[in-house]
């Protein structure tokens, strides 16, 4: 009888065990809500219109299932504090405000990560600086905006051509500032991202001023969406989300076979170049974006980013992980998933 008991007690026990494994692979798979209610809304804070011009020039935006909005901040972390306001749910960012958020306990994930090759953002050199090279930045005065990609793009080149980040006079500025200061000499070199450097280096033509080409690795050329877990946690901000990180996707392999109309729609139209100064960012930047595996690529990229900013004294007192940085549950999702409306066309 006492026999009995026991194989009764194990075979429940086994019953429930295989329960609750069932019920978290179901939940595994089910994690990340896909139907987006009716009427949900979401604002993604945005760079000089770039997400809102790529959703909507390949035709990606009106295929939405949410209502999306966009607003305009110069940099990462000013998109962080949005989010973190309440005024956006979704920023479109480089690499280091993702570790700036993790730092700050700012309860921001990556939900979306792009890769595009070629030289999108380095550094530009003021009008009769003297620097020809990144190991003439020795002793210079160079833009820093903490917390930023271009933060870090300065530190990896540095770090390549021999030199360490003390070598530099770092003069913190707002990322919206850099042009000008370099116009007047305030700073003798600053990381410029396009359109603002074809702008910045045709107003100061003849000068002297120039490109400074990264070093190899200077520039992890990473596209983010991050948004708020607090967004996440809701289901149907959740599913819109997804559905917005899988246009976003299609949206940027977009761009890769139609860099015309963009130079046309968005660097002339939108961003007020001249159609000579947008053949010439479109040319420079020849290389494609792709969709990267994150376990093997981003990941591995995050942590080399981290190691480097705390090497160099930024955010101290804490041992962070890249991995934390990041909503597994949309780790696979590519331009070939399935949008909330294919998944859910019954209506």
């Amino acid at each position: 009888m006492r026999n009995s008991s026991r194989n009764t007690l194990r075979a429940g026990i086994a019953l429930v065990f295989s329960a609750i494994v069932a019920t978290a692979a179901f939940a595994d798979d089910t994690a990340l809500p896909t139907s987006v209610q009716k009427g949900t809304k979401i604002v993604l804070a945005d760079d000089a219109n770039n997400a809102a011009s790529l959703l909507k020039l390949s035709g990606e935006y009106d295929k939405l299932s949410a209502d999306v909005s966009f607003a305009n901040f110069t940099s990462g972390p000013l998109r962080l504090e949005a989010i973190r306001a309440g005024a956006a749910q979704v920023g479109a960012v480089g690499d280091v405000p993702p570790i700036l958020a993790h730092f700050s306990g700012a309860e921001v994930v990556i939900v979306g990560v792009v890769v595009t090759e070629g030289p999108t953002t380095i550094i530009a050199t003021a009008p009769d600086a003297g620097i020809n090279s990144l190991k003439d930045l020795k002793g210079k005065k160079v833009g820093i905006n903490p917390g930023t990609a271009q933060q870090a793009i300065v530190f990896r080149n540095l770090k390549a051509s021999g030199l360490k980040p003390e070598d530099i006079q770092p003069i913190n500025l707002g990322l919206a500032e850099f042009a000008d200061a370099l116009r007047s000499g305030q700073i003798d070199a600053a990381v410029l991202k396009q359109p603002d450097r074809a702008r910045y280096l045709k107003s100061v033509a003849g000068t002297g001023a120039r490109e400074i080409e990264d070093a190899e690795g200077g520039n992890k050329n990473l596209k983010i969406l991050y948004a708020a877990k607090s967004a996440l946690a809701d289901p149907a901000q959740a599913a819109a989300i997804r559905d917005l990180v899988v246009h976003w996707y299609r949206a940027h392999l977009w761009k890769n076979d139609n860099a015309e109309t963009w130079a046309r729609d968005y660097l002339v139209k939108d961003q007020r170049l001249s159609a000579e100064d947008a053949q010439a960012v479109i040319e420079a930047e020849s290389g494609k974006s792709y969709i990267p595996d994150w376990k093997s690529e981003i990941i591995p990229r995050q942590q080399d980013t981290i190691n480097l900013l705390q090497a160099a004294g930024n955010f101290k007192g804490k041992d962070l992980k890249a991995e934390d940085e990041f909503d597994h549950r949309f780790d696979g999702l590519n331009d070939k998933s399935e949008s909330a409306a294919e998944l859910h066309n019954d209506g």
